[in-house]
């Protein structure tokens, strides 16, 4: 059995996903985090981990939902680090049209309409089965993690938010594939779980806070469970736990790290 440990983590370079870089690569795992355009970003965030960590980092650019993008990651994968792959974490995320989608139309309804339905499937429930059925061929037996991320209202833990329909439910269809996965994969211990963060102090919230303003931002955050925002690494850090030793027989399962917002 391998002592080298590799993982894939799509959108590592900033937010949560290098919230999960940082995490896995402190615990010895060499890298693979992929970003869509951030160049200059995303190469600080390389030398930082090699710097820090010493370990071997290897970036890939794309689209994550393009079918050309994961063929990239698994060339990547095979040319760098002979093909062997210990843990992929699926965490991309994207605003579609890069807006944050807080008013219904004049119908009341909050769908975002076809085109973006397609965009958020391609992104989250089609690249998932791409890279799954990928990485599994690339797995050792009781030595493979899979975890996806996924956000609040997916499931039946937390009532839905009306107006994350369009890409609630491509993550909702992820919750489900990974208890698909967890299961057809059980028998060669390979696990596959996903978390679901709350609120998370990350760029990604910019286009909210610029929608509503950051005192109306932060006041609703503060009227939610522990009542702050969770850094990156605190994400980091459960997905670095699942893709360990001492996790190994947790599969199937989907965790809140949230602060006790699903409480609510």
């Amino acid at each position: 059995m391998s002592q080298s440990k590799t993982a894939l983590v799509t959108g590592g370079t900033r937010g949560i996903g290098y919230g999960i870089a940082e995490e896995l690569a402190s615990v010895g795992y060499d890298l693979i985090p992929g970003y869509k355009q951030n160049q200059d970003r995303a190469q600080e965030a390389k030398a930082h981990l090699e710097g820090t960590y010493k370990v071997q980092v290897f970036l890939v650019k794309g689209e994550v939902g393009e079918e050309a993008t994961v063929d990239a990651f698994f060339s990547c994968l095979d040319e760098s680090f002979g093909g062997k792959l210990t843990a992929l974490v699926h965490n991309a995320g994207a605003y579609w049209q890069n807006r944050a989608h807080n008013k219904p139309d004049a119908s009341g309804s909050w769908f975002q309409g076809w085109e973006a339905y397609d965009f958020f499937q391609g992104l989250y429930p089609k690249c998932f089965i791409r890279l799954v059925e990928k990485a599994v061929t690339r797995m050792e037996d009781e030595r493979g993690y899979i975890v996806a991320v996924s956000s609040p209202g997916c499931n039946n833990s937390r009532g839905p938010n009306l107006a994350y329909i369009t890409p609630g439910t491509g993550k909702a269809s992820v919750e489900y594939l990974v208890r698909h996965y967890a299961k057809q994969l059980a028998p060669r211990r390979i696990t596959c779980n996903v978390i679901i963060p709350g609120f998370t102090k990350t760029e990604a919230w910019d286009p909210v806070v610029e929608e509503l303003g950051a005192e109306q931002v932060d006041a609703y955050i503060g009227s939610c469970g522990m009542k702050r925002w969770a850094s990156p690494r605190e994400v980091g850090g459960v997905v670095a736990f699942l893709c360990s030793e001492k996790a190994a027989f947790i599969t199937g399962a989907s965790l809140p790290v949230d602060g006790g917002i699903h409480l609510k």
